[in-house]
């Protein structure tokens, strides 16, 4: 009995779909898992604290990182930049710059690390760090919402001598500094990366240059930002370097939006500094922005480190601090658009200028 071609050719082609379909499960699992050329990567969390400074300032935000990283098998860092307990043997001025030399002196004990200000919290334990990671991407930073800075309080590196290169070169900038109101690494990272992803006789990166050497207040700083910025275009990949665009990245500032959250949004959360946590008001919250020095615990309770154990992601939530969803985007959409009216307000001063 023969089969009909087409009977045999519709079979074949079901066939080859499913095998397609998991091959594309597998390797979609093994990426989810950290997994690269079949081994686990190791995952570092850091945090670099001064050596006076009292880590329960920083009490809930520290507490939720290590607990998350106890979940996912990643490693939790904090490491001191000065005092008996620094050994990393970085000799930075300004702290600012300091803590990317130890971050790249302790990246090269782990496969990809996440850098992170003390004051960055976790507060969807469900999102992990392999979905930032790209084999072909070193270094990666993100844009604020806030304004149009790329941030330094926190990126990912890839154990590479390009990523552990830029970091050193980066907390060496600091001897390159303008004699300007120069806003330390937050200001200078622009610079910084305008000279490595721009041609060096850029006529435009130039003009930026003479801005920030002449700045003398945060207005003329966020004026060169915005040069650099417009100088940078609105590419987010630039070869070993990716700067993720506004509202993509694992963190955002909480003031945004009271405090209020959801987990279909956020990952990690901006601004848990314990002096500056306040109860939630009788009439409840609402996802407006709020005043920068005040905020509000998504948590009902502290956190207990030893239920911290792979798989267990059910964290204790106040319910008064989940967010609509809808709500929060609609915030966030507003205060994109009026950031961006903000930066071309900036940059037209430029042309006022020079």
């Amino acid at each position: 009995m023969q089969f009909p071609i087409r009977k045999v050719l519709k079979t074949f082609r079901l066939i080859i779909l499913i095998l397609l379909l998991i091959c594309f499960f597998v390797f979609l699992l093994f990426h989810l898992a950290g997994f690269q050329n079949g081994k686990r990567l190791e995952i570092g969390i850091l945090v670099v604290l001064n050596e006076n400074t009292d880590a329960r300032q920083y009490d809930l935000a520290l507490k939720s990182v290590e607990c998350y990283a106890k979940i996912h098998g990643y490693q939790f860092i904090t490491a001191r930049d000065t005092g008996p307990e620094n050994i990393y043997q970085c000799s930075q001025v300004d702290k600012l710059f300091r803590r990317h030399c130890i971050a790249a002196k302790i990246l090269l004990d782990y496969d990809v690390m996440m850098f992170l200000d003390a004051d960055i919290g976790v507060v969807n334990p469900k999102r992990k760090i392999e979905e930032f990671i790209e084999k072909r991407v070193n270094v990666i930073f993100y844009d604020r919402f806030q304004n149009w800075e790329i941030a330094t309080g926190s990126y990912i590196a890839r154990n590479t001598k390009f990523s552990v290169d830029l970091l050193n070169e980066f907390a060496n900038y600091e001897v390159r500094l303008p004699k300007s109101l120069h806003g330390s690494d937050n200001g200078a990272i622009h610079m910084f990366l305008a000279e490595k992803l721009t041609p060096k006789s850029s006529p435009k990166l130039e003009k930026c240059r003479k801005f920030y050497e002449k700045s003398k207040s945060y207005e003329d700083l966020f004026t060169f930002e915005a040069c650099i910025r417009d100088l940078l275009g609105d590419s987010i990949d630039f070869g070993k370097i990716r700067i993720l665009e506004k509202g993509t990245s694992w963190v955002r500032d909480g003031w945004l939006t009271k405090s209020q959250w959801h987990p279909g949004i956020d990952f990690m959360l901006h601004g848990w500094k314990s002096w500056q946590l306040r109860g939630i008001p009788q009439n409840g919250l609402r996802p407006l922005p709020i005043s920068k020095n005040r905020w509000y615990s998504p948590f009902s309770g502290n956190f207990d480190l030893e239920k911290c154990k792979p798989g267990n992601v059910t964290w204790n939530y106040d319910l008064r601090v989940l967010g609509n969803k809808e709500e929060i985007l609609q915030t966030l959409k507003k205060i994109r658009v009026d950031i961006e009216i903000m930066k071309r307000k900036s940059f037209a001063r430029l042309d006022g200028d020079y």
